[in-house]
């Protein structure tokens, strides 16, 4: 019997034509299965560093239409990112194209809604355990790349760190 819920990068590469030490965001394709609705496959290419920091805002937030964490959990860009006036939180700002599901804390369950409709519930351990598995996994890719040069711009450059400020933060809440 397969899993409720199935989150895993299938591959991770910066963009192409791009070096590595200038593309700030990671790229890929994931494999996301809601039951039997599959949400995004190997057809799909997806920032999954901006994915990887939305899915860790849905362990301690809901994400549904009236409170996002992101514009998708699964962005095609996530190309832009800049401190948030509001919070101490990162804007990662893109197209409006992406992959997406909400994500809803009932005690200790989590449900998980396909935009058809299609809900799966699973323990949040379960959930964690695969969204934690995820940030690793793209986390690692960072760290075997080249070093990123960082934006000239001073706005793009504080966002930059404050995107791995946020991520570290989030990250750091769960034991590894």
């Amino acid at each position: 019997m397969e899993p409720p819920f199935e989150l895993r990068l299938l591959s991770l590469q910066w963009m192409e034509g791009m070096l590595a030490e200038e593309d700030l965001c990671a790229h890929g394709r994931v494999a996301v299965r809601l039951g039997e609705r599959v949400l995004s496959d190997e057809a799909d290419t997806w920032t999954v560093s901006a994915a990887a920091l939305f899915l860790l805002r849905t362990l301690t937030a809901d994400h549904t239409a009236a409170r996002p964490v992101g514009d998708q959990l699964l962005p095609c860009c996530g190309f832009t990112m800049w401190p948030d006036a509001m919070s101490e939180n990162t804007l990662v700002l893109g197209c409006p194209n992406g992959a997406d599901w909400w994500v809803e804390h009932q005690g200790p369950q989590v449900l998980l809604t396909a935009p058809g409709g299609e809900t799966v519930q699973l323990p949040f351990d379960a959930y964690r355990a695969h969204v934690l598995a995820f940030v690793d996994e793209v986390e690692a890719f960072y760290q075997r790349s080249a070093p990123k040069k960082m934006p000239t711009d001073a706005d793009d450059a504080a966002g930059y760190v404050l995107f791995w400020n946020e991520w570290h933060r989030r990250r750091n809440q769960w034991p590894r």
